[in-house]
């Protein structure tokens, strides 16, 4: 992808022979988990990540300079009974998801320098068992979430959801239907509507009432 490297990442990529890999660090309840495309286990920024080689696949990532959500696929064949149990049970929806590029040299066994290639949140994972296991499981990025309506309302109620104690809207309920005086001595205007977070818009309008 164009403008992710860092200069140190860039200035490695540049030499005449490099061994690049892939890092995959998946954000599970019970723990992280670390793999990456080579082989054996190596350590980087304190996590440790479990060589899957040819078993594992990662989809082609993409950018085209346009504001839109994007799906980055990985896929794992020949997994073990006990990972696929631990899959099925295991609540990782929504949970962050993150793949590196990572220069790596071969002679010390140790990262050089890594850069994230995409990041986003773990989406539905397909399991495949039979004679040799399999599972895919799709990391959407931040975009997914513009097309998702709001929920959240402006009231006293939900912002004590959100963040308690804190009583900013405690007096809108008094408001809906209130007679209010609206720049002329002796008349009132009666406020009426609602607004959401999100969703459909809403109106406020006022009436006058000469007396």
């Amino acid at each position: 992808m164009i403008g992710f490297a860092s200069p140190q990442l860039k200035a490695y990529l540049r030499q005449a022979n490099v061994c690049a890999i892939l890092l995959t660090k998946l954000d599970f309840a019970s723990g992280d988990v670390c793999v990456h495309s080579g082989v054996g286990t190596i350590s980087h920024d304190g996590d440790s990540y479990l060589g899957v080689g040819v078993l594992g696949k990662i989809g082609a990532v993409t950018q085209n300079g346009k504001v839109q959500p994007n799906k980055l696929r990985l896929t794992l064949s020949g997994i073990p009974p006990a990972l696929l149990a631990t899959a099925l049970t295991e609540q990782y929806q929504n949970r962050q998801g993150q793949v590196m590029l990572a220069a790596f040299d071969e002679q010390t066994g140790s990262v050089i320098a890594a850069d994230v290639l995409f990041a986003g949140r773990m989406d539905v994972m397909t399991l495949r068992d039979g004679a040799s296991a399999s599972l895919q499981l799709d990391l959407n990025s931040r975009g997914v979430d513009w097309k998702n309506a709001r929920n959240g309302r402006y009231t006293h109620a939900d912002q004590l959801a959100r963040h308690p104690g804190d009583n900013f809207f405690e007096f809108v309920a008094q408001t809906t239907e209130r007679e209010l005086q609206w720049g002329v001595p002796g008349g009132s205007a009666k406020l009426t509507g609602g607004g959401g977070r999100g969703g459909s818009g809403s109106q406020t309008t006022g009436r006058r009432q000469h007396k």
